[in-house]
């Protein structure tokens, strides 16, 4: 049996918490659990680097769980460009990776994804555009292609990884930062929220995932969602976000008992 945890969206620096402390604490709490995998689905911070530096910081302390992790939008915010995600070379990165655990006929894919306006099919594409790159965090991130195009470049790479697993007869974890299924956003009744839903992910994703066979779990992030798990088809849901303490996302009065209860735990057989 491999034992995995997956946690998104801590945003640590937003959060104003001693990240020292916080990888402690964390370390104690997955030392305590026995967790094989440790999974960070994405938005560790608003600058990359800063990101790097927990990851390697966390993995030090952590000498008996592999760590892996993705990056969402606000780690792409700053400190690194468009084709460096896409190409960057760290132990610990995942993103267009996979990683076969040992002894089981199990594999964890890493994507960090995009999204497509698909959540808000009655806005146009200028008017998401012009939110995007106007008033949106995400206007901050190196991107030379429209978001469509950026989605596409991101779904062709979770089809090949898909296909790749499915031919191996591997069983199927995918960690991928942005939202696949609409089960959990609120609906497009005004135009703020519509604009915001179209930045959160694409059904495109949700829908992939669900045909090809092999996919079992899917761990996601971005929308600060407290949601229990989703069943479609063979494929389990689940958003591991934990979110942002002043927006009253967290479930306790403190971080570590938040992200605690928000820890997303699989045992999985061989």
């Amino acid at each position: 049996m491999v034992k995995i945890a997956a946690s998104s969206d801590n945003h640590l620096d937003i959060n104003r918490v001693d990240v020292d402390q916080v990888i402690q604490a964390q370390v104690q709490v997955l030392t305590e659990l026995h967790i094989d995998y440790y999974l960070i689905v994405g938005d560790v911070s608003n600058r990359f680097n800063r990101t790097l530096n927990y990851v390697d910081k966390l993995k030090a302390a952590l000498p008996a769980t592999q760590v892996y992790f993705i990056a969402g939008n606000h780690d792409m915010s700053h400190d690194i460009s468009e084709s460096e995600l896409e190409t960057l070379q760290h132990p610990n990165y995942l993103h267009n990776q996979y990683v076969d655990l040992v002894d089981t006929d199990w594999r964890v894919i890493g994507l960090n994804g995009w999204y497509d306006y698909g959540f808000a099919p009655a806005l146009s594409e200028k008017e998401a555009a012009d939110f995007h790159f106007g008033r949106f965090y995400d206007r901050s991130i190196d991107q030379t292609e429209s978001d469509p195009q950026r989605f596409q470049r991101a779904y062709e790479q979770l089809k090949q990884q898909l296909m790749a697993g499915y031919q191996a007869h591997k069983q199927m974890l995918v960690m991928t930062h942005f939202v696949p299924i609409s089960d959990d956003l609120l609906p497009n009744t005004t135009k703020p929220r519509e604009l915001v839903n179209a930045m959160l992910g694409s059904p495109r994703t949700g829908a992939l995932l669900e045909q090809v066979p092999g996919v079992r779990h899917v761990v996601f992030g971005h929308a600060h969602v407290a949601s229990p798990m989703r069943q479609h088809g063979l494929v389990q849901y689940d958003n591991v976000s934990l979110g942002v303490q002043r927006r009253n996302d967290w479930p306790d009065a403190t971080f570590i008992p938040s992200w605690e209860k928000r820890l997303k735990i699989f045992e999985l057989n061989a």
